[in-house]
């Protein structure tokens, strides 16, 4: 599979919204407030957003992230993600997809990724390539 780079992505975060234990696992929801972007093809700010994250009784956590970004020519684009994190062994994947009515960004509504996410105590890093 070919694969090339897309964009890193940075986020930073509010403090977590503990919901609890629900009949899916333990839900957590994290409040994106802002970050960037940046790759060969677009770079901007993020605008907002958040990750619902809901830990199961193996200490993983499946992701769910919508946020807004912002291009650094004005464009939106809405970006969502689902994933898996499991800290134990050192795994963080996600499969994010997007959607745009900025033509110049069109190319986004069409591809797949896949990232790689980092825990950093700033806000988590994803590094994401698009699958050719």
């Amino acid at each position: 599979m070919n694969a090339r780079p897309l964009m890193r992505l940075r986020f930073t975060t509010a403090p977590v919204e503990e919901i609890s234990l629900t009949p899916h696992g333990t839900l957590s929801i994290f409040p994106i407030t802002g970050g960037s972007f940046e790759g060969e093809r677009l770079r901007g700010t993020v605008l907002g957003g958040a990750d619902w994250v809901t830990a199961g009784a193996d200490g993983t956590r499946e992701l769910d992230l919508r946020v807004t970004l912002e291009t650094d020519d004005g464009a939106l684009i809405h970006m969502t993600f689902t994933g898996v994190r499991d800290d134990a062994n050192h795994y963080f994947r996600t499969l994010p997809r997007f959607e745009t009515a900025a033509p110049k960004y069109a190319f986004l509504n069409r591809l797949l990724a896949v990232g790689v996410g980092e825990g950093h105590r700033d806000g988590p890093i994803h590094t994401i390539e698009e699958i050719l």
